[in-house]
């Protein structure tokens, strides 16, 4: 069956728009797809048998179908970055080198209605913004995400080689996810506490790619 499933998710994801455009409920198939695949933590990072692909995330909690329910997909640029790009997530603590890491940040300091907030959000990285730094509360929140993502977050990987299909790969999954009407995240999900629209509402820590072609 797991064989089958990949077998579909290679020919779903080289087919045109119209092809996948199927009676029955893609974004299902495709929690049943990456449920089924290999799990990994932050410890198995270098596990991965491959340099090149897409990452897609669960959360602890969350669920869609009786399934672990997807929180996330993503995947790198570069050629062979796929692990360096998982490792920037759970083992650099520089939330200005992770849109991940910044997110779930927002998220828990808006929670906690902590006045930092708009700091977080700044470029911290840039000359002209180091001066906004408290670098005690700054640490202490990159440690609150470290250890948020370490407690709740896992993750499967597949192997895409080419970049172009690996990007488009990348937003239609982000885009069937978004568009099916029944996705979404349980009442008590960290993001729902995120400034940003657009995770409340989508249920993903993401902003990007989500109203692009399924």
């Amino acid at each position: 069956m797991l064989g089958e499933r990949i077998s579909f998710l290679q020919q779903y994801l080289q087919s045109s728009p119209s092809e996948t455009e199927k009676a029955f409920d893609l974004c299902t198939e495709l929690h049943k797809i990456f449920n089924a695949l290999p799990r990994f933590t932050y410890q198995q990072i270098d596990q991965i048998p491959f340099e090149c692909g897409i990452y897609i995330v669960f959360e602890k909690r969350e669920t869609y179908s009786g399934l672990d329910r997807i929180v996330r997909v993503g995947t790198h640029n570069s050629q062979g970055r796929l692990k360096n790009r998982l490792k920037d997530y759970f083992l650099q603590e520089n939330k200005d080198g992770s849109i991940l890491r910044k997110n779930i940040g927002k998220a828990i300091l808006n929670k906690d209605r902590d006045p930092y907030l708009p700091i977080w959000t700044l470029n911290t990285s840039k000359p002209e913004n180091y001066r906004y730094i408290a670098r005690q509360i700054q640490d202490q929140t990159e440690k609150r995400v470290s250890d948020y993502l370490i407690k709740n977050i896992t993750f499967t990987v597949f192997p895409v080689n080419d970049q172009t299909l690996r990007l488009r790969s990348e937003k239609g999954i982000i885009a069937t996810l978004n568009q099916t009407k029944d996705f979404g995240p349980q009442s008590d999900w960290l993001g729902q506490y995120s400034p940003e629209i657009e995770i409340r509402t989508s249920g993903l820590w993401l902003k990007e790619g989500l109203n692009d072609q399924p």
